[in-house]
């Protein structure tokens, strides 16, 4: 019976994916001001935040912690449970939010 919902589930998710992309029903990206995306990150680095930052042209965000401030738009992410680090400029950021 396990097998039977399984299976089930795969081609329902299946028929929903192909679905919206036939339609073209994926959400909107999500698009924050540059002055609010700005005053977020300073407030992530300075409270220690765990953050989420959608990038332009990239579909999953990133999640992590900026470590360091470089310059006055530039910080430096460090990805959470991972070594992975990247250099933000604010300006690639659309979308930033506590994680």
């Amino acid at each position: 019976m396990e097998n039977k919902t399984s299976a089930l589930q795969s081609v329902t998710r299946g028929l929903m994916k192909t679905t919206r992309e036939f339609f073209d029903l994926n959400e909107p990206a999500k698009v924050m001001p540059a002055s609010q995306v700005q005053r977020f990150a300073a407030q992530a680095f300075s409270r220690h935040y765990r953050v989420a930052l959608n990038f332009q042209g990239e579909e999953a965000p990133l999640v992590g912690h900026l470590t360091r401030r470089l310059t006055g738009s530039r910080y430096l992410l460090q990805a959470y449970r991972s070594n992975l680090y990247r250099v933000v400029d604010l300006s690639q950021v659309t979308y930033l939010q506590r994680a």
